[in-house]
């Protein structure tokens, strides 16, 4: 088995091309398009991948799920990688990973759109091999993490810790709640066995937690959350200033 590595990435929600060449310029091993949960699609994808690539950055996309076309057609657009949610079962992650091989290894369709860039004739060996990553969400996919894990051709499982806690306890906020974290630990071993990546996506504050957990591919945190929270935490401090410095602003406007 290969010495473990860890892996920081960057969550993209926006679909805007400035804010995902910021992302990737920090410096993250990977940055991840995100088309289910944030505000990209399919016509904005081309440039979104462009802008990782500016910054000589890998790129994964997360689709909304497991259509093979799409997946196809993200990865024709130039995505190093797709990432597949809500697998719980050993047929949907082979169907997942047949999405992203050609024949007669799966189902994606010939159509190298990107890759030509590189040169006339694109080996399929060579596009074939596109990363693929599957996110077990829920009960199901926990108990049934072993099979899903050892699937050949899986490049890693992420766990979506929300998802998980809200299935196993009803709340999406327990995300780093001890219950879950345990929960998952089936995750790491099945990973572990088979010599592909444990994934998750840790939130602000609990790079330190997930990794301790065992997970090596590591999510630090979305852009609209750090947007946000960056946000909320400039203006908490403009107006703490002027608070200080105008602690009437009746007063002060007579």
């Amino acid at each position: 088995m290969r010495p473990e590595r860890v892996s920081l990435g960057g969550w993209c929600h926006l679909d805007a091309a400035f804010a995902v060449e910021l992302m990737a310029s920090v410096g993250f091993d990977w940055c991840c398009l995100d088309m289910q949960h944030g505000t990209i699609r399919t016509p904005e994808i081309v440039g979104l991948l462009q802008a990782v690539r500016a910054r000589a950055g890998t790129a994964l996309v997360r689709v909304p799920g497991g259509d093979p076309h799409l997946v196809g057609a993200v990865l024709d657009a130039g995505a190093d990688g797709i990432v597949v949610p809500q697998v719980s079962s050993v047929e949907q992650a082979r169907a997942a990973v047949a999405a992203c091989r050609y024949a007669p290894h799966g189902t994606r369709s010939w159509g190298p759109l990107t890759a030509k860039l590189a040169g006339p004739r694109p080996e399929p060996a060579e596009l074939g091999a596109a990363r693929c990553y599957v996110m077990v969400e829920d009960g199901a996919g926990v108990s049934n993490v072993a099979d899903i894990a050892a699937v050949p051709g899986l490049a890693g499982v992420i766990v979506g810790p929300a998802d998980l806690a809200l299935d196993l306890f009803g709340s999406p906020y327990l995300t780093s709640d001890p219950g879950t974290v345990e929960a998952v630990a089936p995750v790491v071993a099945a990973c572990r066995a088979n010599d592909i990546a444990a994934g998750v996506f840790c939130g602000t504050g609990n790079v330190g937690l997930w990794r301790s957990a065992g997970f090596s591919m590591l999510a630090v945190e979305s852009d609209s959350a750090l947007l946000l929270s960056a946000a909320r935490r400039a203006l908490a401090e403009a107006r703490a200033v002027l608070a200080d410095r105008l602690p009437d602003h009746r007063e002060h406007a007579r």
